[in-house]
């Protein structure tokens, strides 16, 4: 409690606390206090805790543990979520009934580590505490590991017990990790990193939920604002427990530790919570708005803090409501950001997806200077060191670079830089041409020296030295304007190129020019170059810019190649320039498709499918062939194409869609179109709405426009399902014993959502019941039929063991059907749950959906627990036995694998290790 009463007052001396006592833990963060609770370093560094240094050399996950009476979540460690933990945290979990620490060394070493296990009973029954990995087991007294990371890790799990109680306010629990003794190969106590070292402890806590509280939910994760960001914001919500008698009022502090100081990875509104008697119950929600500290710093997780409530209500005035971590993933990303000369978007260079930046040029004749051949840089994140970056070009003799190399420090790093490049004479008549600019970098910092991808700039060489006085020039990235590489637009578009010259004219010099296709292009009669403009490439009304506008018709005439002729100029220059070449591309379809309409299994539902002809008369009969893709045996859509009812179907001359109707949208209103319908096949498969695709065929013709057309592209139809919805079912790859901890069958459902097949996703419960002989004092009742049986009335059930459709479909791996009661037979079923002979599952069943019941009552008094009134599976699979005095034994109803779809039960001992039956939700 003294370290909440200082915090404000003596912020200064944390930080020099932290600086000081640094060897033991490092810097003060939320990975301390996880969701919610005390920092066991802050207490430490404050001499709130005998032994003041702990050592880093031993992962704790975990150090500070609340858990909440009706909490709702059951988190268990995880390597591969983004918050440590799973499930991920959200805004709807309201706390921990149950969560998982884990303990492991970070450094190789030989032999064993040994570290003494005790804790305080502050809580005394309102807390069970055992080994989850390796385990389920009784909480150690040592935790002895003989490999090292995380392949050793082992894990406690705390476990709440909801009483109806309103108990006392106590000290958290602590669990005492003490001094770890490091041995030999022979067993031998010898030195090494670990021995005589002490590991952090770790403290346990429990929120009342009969007494007046602050209830407070988790946050979800979220990430840096970012070009990938889609969770930039999150929230949490906080409500009383019970009326106050007074207003209580509730400080947020988002600057709670050191992570988040100046607010640099997130900022919470609002600051301040009012409850009153009226609203005490209504949940009021604080939003969380992540930051992007422009770094590369991984996951960062910090703690906002609920500060102690203030009111005039004794019972409400000095309350601690739980903090909350907020787990921000980095966006920060090490890169360039190039800024083009002429505006715009900025590139965002992080990966090898920006290949090239294209929109630059310089002349040959360097009458453009660097006007549009620069561009602005910076670095996307601050580096460690210096970066500098040296820029080459393979221009040859073309350019001159005038900025060779450009710094940019951790200070100025997001500062943009200038490069600039300008043109030079080669001498040479040898056209326009395009040459690269890149670079390398020098640094100390790893990361930018050699992991970052350095975007190439292309930079347009227009050649106007030599006897080139008049040269057309563009940037680059468009056509050169050569007959081998045309200016192209599609129909109705267009394109630019200018006329630049070797030097200011004396006089306007203007060039005629002509189209040779008015029906495919038109251009300009004519463009005048001066000296206002003949060293420029200016849109607008620029008078030595030559604009296309690329003609759009009505035919299905495809790729139309056509030419610019120039003239020899006049005025105060005579010179004939090349002349330009351009290509108009077809905006008409050949073919138009639609439908109306969708099959579904078990009706007479047809999809009616529209085809049109582009905008022109063939000259001959068009006739397609119509008929079902065929598909590869397997997939999903094999075999939902049904009949066609027309095939082929012709087009006589004089048939083209008019106007509007010569669209994908016109086209089922248009008189001139042909239809046919096609039908669904009907299965018998929970497959879900199907898509399958109609394949057309142009019969030869020869119409020449028609004749040169590609078939139309396949047309896909939706085959609507008829089956009620199927699920997923499949076997754990692991076994575990008959004690599931304190949550029983849930705990269970736990086991089967963290251990999927690789490519099953889904929420799953284990195929398993919590009663048997309706034992109604077994709360959350789980039994065939009942109100949390995982089964559904008439669902499709199929075996899945991965993520392909012939090993995870109704179609191919098809277990059972339920009934309209939600049950089904497991003597007869499609298939077996496995495909492993020796396969066992704890189902708590025998093989006609019973609840089954121990044959003998266990002698309870003889391992002094005769509390325990519930004696069947198991006892609803949280027990396992307590000697092993055979008269004492708890058992359990197993399903044992027979084959042919088929199983039997049997009784097993409650420690021994079965699989589980797990079933999508």
């Amino acid at each position: 409690m003294k370290f909440y009463l200082q915090i404000k007052s003596f912020l200064s001396i944390l930080v020099l606390s932290i600086l000081i006592f640094s060897n033991c833990s490092g810097q003060v963060s939320a990975g301390d206090t996880f969701l919610f609770g005390v920092s066991e370093k802050f207490d430490r560094l404050f001499g709130n805790e005998s032994t003041v240094a702990c050592s880093s050399d031993v992962t704790i996950t975990t150090k500070a543990v609340s858990l909440v009476e009706d909490g709702n979540v059951s988190a268990s460690f995880s390597t591969t979520e983004d918050s440590g933990i799973t499930p991920a945290p959200t805004e709807n979990d309201w706390g921990y009934s149950s969560f998982e620490t884990c303990i492991y060394p970070n450094s190789p070493f030989s032999g064993s580590v040994e570290i003494p296990v005790s804790l305080s009973s502050n809580y005394g029954s309102r807390i069970t505490s055992t080994q989850s990995v390796p385990g389920p087991a009784a909480l150690p007294t040592k935790l002895t590991f003989t490999g090292n990371g995380l392949a050793a890790r082992q894990c406690l799990r705390f476990t709440v017990v909801n009483d109806t109680d309103r108990s006392p306010v106590v000290d958290p629990m602590t669990v005492v990790l003490g001094t770890m003794v490091q041995k030999d190969g022979s067993g031998n106590v010898t030195s090494g990193t670990y021995s005589a070292k002490d590991a952090c402890d770790i403290s346990v806590s429990v929120e009342d939920d009969e007494a007046p509280g602050v209830r407070v939910s988790n946050i979800r994760v979220m990430e840096e604002p970012g070009p990938s960001a889609t969770t930039t914001n999150g929230t949490f919500k906080v409500r009383l427990r019970t009326a106050p008698t007074a207003n209580v009022t509730i400080p947020i502090n988002d600057v709670y530790d050191a992570v988040n100081v100046g607010n640099r990875e997130g900022i919470a509104n609002p600051k301040t919570l009012t409850f009153t008697a009226a609203n005490y119950s209504v949940e009021q929600t604080v939003t969380v708005t992540s930051v992007d500290d422009l770094e590369l710093d991984g996951l960062k997780s910090y703690t906002i803090e609920l500060g102690r409530t203030t009111s005039a209500d004794s019972e409400y005035n000095g309350i601690k409501p739980r903090n909350v971590v907020v787990y921000n993933l980095d966006q920060s990303v090490p890169g360039f950001t190039v800024l083009k000369f002429s505006g715009g978007a900025t590139i965002n260079s992080a990966s090898s997806s920006i290949a090239t930046i294209e929109g630059f040029a310089t002349d040959e004749s360097n009458r453009f200077g660097d006007k549009y051949a620069n561009f602005q840089i910076r670095l996307r994140s601050k580096p460690t060191n210096n970066v500098t970056l040296n820029f080459t070009s393979n221009c040859g003799s073309k350019c001159t670079i005038q900025t060779p190399s450009l710094v940019f420090t951790p200070t100025d790093w997001n500062t943009y830089q200038t490069f600039r490049s300008i043109g030079a004479t080669d001498s040479a008549n040898s056209g326009n041409q395009d040459y690269t600019v890149s670079f390398t970098v020098t640094s100390s910092d790893s990361t930018y020296s050699t992991s970052v991808y350095k975007p190439n700039v292309k930079i347009r060489s227009c050649d106007n030295d030599g006897t080139h006085l008049i040269q057309p020039c563009n940037y680059s990235g468009s056509p050169l304007g050569t007959i081998g590489d045309r200016l192209v637009a599609q129909e109705g578009g267009s394109t630019q190129i200018w006329l630049i010259t070797q030097s200011s004219p004396a006089s306007p010099v203007t060039v005629g020019l002509t189209s040779s296709d008015l029906t495919e292009g038109t251009v300009p009669g004519s463009v005048t170059i001066d000296s206002s403009n003949y060293n420029t490439m200016e849109t607008g009304a620029a008078t030595n810019r030559i604009a296309l506008t690329h003609v759009d018709d009505s035919l299905v005439d495809l790729n139309q190649d056509w030419m610019i002729t120039t003239a020899i100029s006049t005025g105060g220059l005579s010179y004939d320039p090349i002349d330009i070449y351009a290509r108009t591309t077809d905006d008409e379809k050949a073919f138009y498709v639609t439908h109306s309409g969708s099959p579904r299994e078990g009706t007479a539902n047809v999809a009616t499918v529209h085809v049109c002809l582009g905008g022109n008369n063939p000259t001959q009969q068009v006739v397609l062939n119509i008929s079902c893709k065929t598909y590869t045996a397997g997939e999903a859509a094999y075999g939902e194409c049904g009949t066609i009812t027309t095939s082929p179907i012709t087009f006589p001359v004089n048939s083209e869609v008019e106007g509007a109707n010569a669209s994908d949208a016109g086209c089922a209103n248009s008189a001139k179109k042909q239809s046919f319908t096609v039908t669904g096949l009907d299965d018998t498969f929970s497959d879900g709405n199907q898509s399958f695709d109609i394949r057309f065929v142009m019969v030869a013709n020869t119409d020449t426009n028609y004749s040169a057309a590609s078939n139309p592209s396949d047309h896909s139809i939706t085959n609507e399902d008829d089956e009620p919805t199927g699920k997923k079912i499949f076997t754990t790859a692991g076994t575990y014993k008959g004690e599931m901890g304190t949550d029983g069958v849930f705990g269970a459902d736990l086991t089967c959502n963290n251990n999927k097949p690789s490519g099953v996703s889904g929420t799953y419960k284990a195929l398993i019941v919590s009663n048997s002989a309706g034992d109604a004092s077994i709360a959350n009742q789980r039994v065939p039929g009942g109100v949390n049986w995982v089964l559904s009335s008439n669902y499709h059930y199929f075996r899945c063991t991965g993520s392909g459709y012939n090993v995870c479909s109704d179609e191919h791996t098809r277990l059972f059907v339920a009934d309209g009661s939600a049950l089904f037979n497991p003597t007869s079923m499609s298939r077996d749950f496995s495909t492993t002979a020796a396969d066992e599952f704890w189902t708590g069943m025998t093989n006609t959906l019973t609840p089954a019941t121990q044959a003998s009552t266990p002698d309870l008094t003889a391992c002094n627990d005769a509390s325990l009134i519930y004696r069947h599976n198991c006892h609803g699979f949280n027990y396992e036995t307590c000697t092993t005095n055979a008269a004492t034994y708890f058992y359990g109803e197993i399903w044992v694998r027979n084959g042919a779809g088929s199983v039997s039960s049997a009784a097993r001992r409650c420690d021994l290790q079965k699989k589980l039956i797990c079933v999508e939700q």
